[in-house]
């Protein structure tokens, strides 16, 4: 087994065994920017980190053990400007976004958000290793609608 390494994107598989070892919540920050959404905040580079690292974002996941991510959050970015440069990178019109925008043009505040899995979090109550069973209309190859 190769141990990751800083950027590297950790697998739902991965993330389960992590937390089952441990046996207890685990907190995982701080991920790189081109694996998270285009909204998010990115951290200051640590000093003397150098430009070839990665560059993170001001977000976090909690992992619970026998099912894995049950919340993610991050804060966003308030910036006007750097909103517009995130479109840019990430192919997006901006236009139907004006009211996201417009948020940061005529003034926002730092802030954050995060969802949670209520699935997940019903099944990590629960005790069941899959989703399927805490889902109110579960889908899976044999059965896409309700």
């Amino acid at each position: 087994m190769v141990p990751h390494a800083v950027g590297d994107d950790i697998a739902e598989a991965a993330e389960r065994q992590m937390t089952d070892i441990i046996g207890t919540p685990v907190f995982l920050y701080g991920f790189p920017a081109e694996l998270k959404a285009f909204y998010m905040k990115k951290m200051p580079r640590a000093e003397g980190a150098g430009e070839g690292g990665p560059v993170c974002t001001e977000s976090c996941d909690l992992l619970m053990p026998g099912v894995g991510e049950i919340v993610g959050g991050s804060m966003r970015i308030a910036d006007m400007d750097e909103l517009i440069a995130a479109y840019k990178r990430e192919g997006i019109d901006p236009a139907p976004y004006y009211w996201y925008t417009d948020q940061r043009k005529y003034g926002t505040c730092e802030h954050g958000g995060y969802g949670l899995g209520v699935e997940r979090f019903l099944a990590w109550l629960a005790g069941r290793y899959t989703v399927r069973e805490c889902s109110l209309y579960p889908r899976w190859p044999s059965r896409a609608t309700p």
